[in-house]
Formats: structure tokens, C-alpha cells, sequence
């Protein structure tokens, strides 16, 4: 089993700095709809033929994560995937999965198969995988399918060498005798190895970072978090966007807030940059902790925090992506020296 940090918060919250699991869950089933499709129903008779249209508008919007048409055994389906992290706080997620399907119907008049996949390992143990009504003259039966990724052999699908299934790969369950770590190094060595060009390797890679960062808080992976691997990666950099802009939306609010004397503008000006300082901050003392490892990487912690220049921040992260050593990045921070 996986070694779970007891820290770790109990639903789909961030640890590792811009973890967005919808961007990379969304990503790798645009990507590699066949290879998610085959593990979550088990079959390999599966024609993909397209993404179609999830947005489905009523009183309050709704959104399923993927609906995808297929050819099964030659006939016309649609296949759900809902990707949960935690247990769903908000509404249960048999009402939330029976609304979906119901809408889905309507909309579509197609036989569905739908999944919701756990990703976190405590996830989903009382999900019922539907709902059933028994009234006579008025039986109603929605089943879907639980799929808990802790609950496959993750040394069975890494064999496969299938590229959709390499991120999800930290959430299932790894072979006997080893640890987190030992697991997850064979898992990126693996990836690196795929015959793929560039880019795609390097979103792998990232969507199995970020993944791992579920189960296990700031892993030692030091060779994984190359900052050529972020520039090539798009997932990385559409992480990246979306924090910019939830911090611009943060500034909108912020800016009604203040009161209108002061100016929208200067609320939306201030939501930018500080949504931008916050990413620049958890990028530095991402950095630090991965590639250095060193519990003294924690106490520096405040003293970044309580920076505020945006320009002095992302002159820290550039020294922190290329300093040799943390001492050399210390006296960067103290004195000043951008010299590496």
C-alpha cells in the first residue's frame, strides 16, 4: 500500500504548487481516449470516434468530465468517466452521477456506460455505483460502474506501456517490496523510455507528478522536475495559466469588496500580481524542496513568503531552478546576487 501522509488533506485540495488534476485528467483522455476507455471497462473492442458535448444547461449548470462516443461490438455508445479525487462533499455522488446520466439520456437517446474513477486510495469505499428504487409499477435502476485505481496492479499496467496510463500509474497499487519512491522512479524511467516525441513524454511526465502528489507529499524525485520538462510540457503551462486567472477573478471580487472609490481597476491590477506572486512563491519552494531535499529548505519558507516584490521573486526562482547547491541559493536570497 501506499505510504499516505496522515497530513494529507481529505479531499481533492492542491499540495504541490498549480495541481489542477482536471487539467491532466482532461488532457490524457483527450489524448489517449482508447487507453483509459480499455482500463476502466476491461475490454479491448473499443472504436473510438469522439469527444461530444458535456455541457448540459438547466437551472444550475453541469458539466460531466468526459462523454465519449464509441463503437462497442459494433454498436453505437457513449461511455462517461467522471475522475473524482476525494469522496464528494458537495452533493452526494449518486445523486450528482444519477442526474448526469438522466440529462445525458435526454439529450442523446444512447445506451451509456458510465464510471466514476477514485483517484485518491481512501476514495469511493461507499460508493454504491448507483441507485435503485423499488416501488411496484414504478421501478427506477441507474447503475454505473466504481473504478478505485488503488484497487490495480500497477506493475501489470506499467507492462502494458500504454501512454494514457503512465500518469495514473503512483494511484495503483505498486509491487510488493517497494516503496512510494522506488515506485514511482520506475514508473518515470518507464515513460522516459516510450517512443514518443518530445512534448507528449514531457506532459506525462508532469501529469504523473502531479498525480503522485495525491498520495505523497514532496517526493525526492529530483530527476523528474527538469525545467526543460515544464517549458516543453502544455499541461504544465495551462496549469499555469488557469492559476493567473482564478487570481485575476480573485482581484474582481477583491476590488468589489474595497468599495467602488477605490477603482475596479486597481482591484483587478492587485488580483493579477498577487495571483501571480502566490504561483512564483510555490514554484521556488517547490524547486528548492525537490531538488535539494533538505529539511533547512522549510525554515527559509517565511522569510520567501514575506517577499513581496513580484521582480525579486522571479529572479529567486530562475537562481532556484540553477544553483548547484542550497547554500549557493541562500546567499542569493541574502545578499542579493543573482550570480549562479
Amino acid at each position: 500500500m501506499h505510504n499516505i501522509n496522515p497530513n494529507l488533506p481529505k479531499s481533492g485540495q492542491i499540495l504541490l504548487p498549480h495541481q489542477k488534476f482536471d487539467v491532466v485528467t482532461q488532457d490524457i483522455i483527450h489524448r489517449f481516449p482508447e487507453d483509459v476507455l480499455q482500463l476502466i471497462m476491461n475490454r479491448t473492442d473499443i472504436e473510438y470516434l469522439d469527444h461530444i458535448e458535456t455541457d448540459f444547461a438547466t437551472v444550475e449548470k453541469r458539466e460531466m468530465d468526459s462523454l465519449i462516443k464509441v463503437l462497442l461490438n459494433k454498436e453505437l455508445v457513449l461511455i462517461h468517466c467522471e475522475f473524482q479525487v476525494g469522496d464528494s462533499t458537495v452533493k452526494d455522488m449518486v445523486r450528482r452521477n444519477v442526474g448526469y446520466l438522466g440529462r445525458c439520456y435526454e439529450k442523446y437517446g444512447l445506451p451509456i456506460f458510465s464510471h466514476v474513477v477514485y483517484l485518491r486510495p481512501n476514495a469511493g469505499l461507499k460508493d454504491p455505483g448507483g441507485y435503485r428504487q423499488d416501488v411496484a409499477g414504478y421501478n427506477f435502476i441507474v447503475e454505473y460502474k466504481v473504478v478505485r485505481l488503488i484497487e490495480i496492479d500497477g506493475q501489470s499496467i506499467l507492462e502494458l506501456q500504454q501512454p494514457g496510463l503512465m500518469p495514473f500509474l503512483p494511484l495503483m497499487k505498486p509491487p510488493t517490496g517497494l516503496n512510494p519512491i522506488q515506485w514511482m522512479h520506475r514508473c518515470v524511467e518507464t515513460t522516459k523510455s516510450l517512443p514518443l516525441d518530445s512534448p507528449t513524454r514531457a506532459n506525462l511526465l508532469v501529469g504523473m507528478w502531479i498525480m503522485d502528489g495525491i498520495v505523497n507529499e514532496r517526493q525526492p524525485i529530483a530527476n523528474l522536475f527538469q525545467e526543460d520538462i515544464m517549458q516543453e510540457s502544455t499541461v504544465y503551462q495551462n496549469i499555469i495559466r488557469k492559476g493567473k486567472v482564478e487570481g485575476f477573478e480573485q482581484g474582481i471580487k477583491r476590488g468589489i469588496e474595497q468599495g467602488l472609490e477605490q477603482g475596479l481597476e486597481q482591484g483587478l491590477e492587485q488580483g493579477l500580481e498577487q495571483g501571480e506572486r502566490k504561483n512564483t512563491i510555490e514554484s521556488i519552494l517547490e524547486l528548492l524542496n525537490i531538488r535539494f531535499q533538505d529539511s533547512t529548505t522549510e525554515t527559509l519558507e517565511t522569510t520567501i513568503e514575506g517577499i513581496d516584490d513580484l521582480t525579486r521573486l522571479k529572479q529567486l526562482r530562475r537562481a532556484a531552478a540553477q544553483v548547484q547547491t542550497l547554500a549557493a541559493f541562500i546567499r542569493t536570497l541574502e545578499n542579493g546576487d543573482e550570480s549562479v
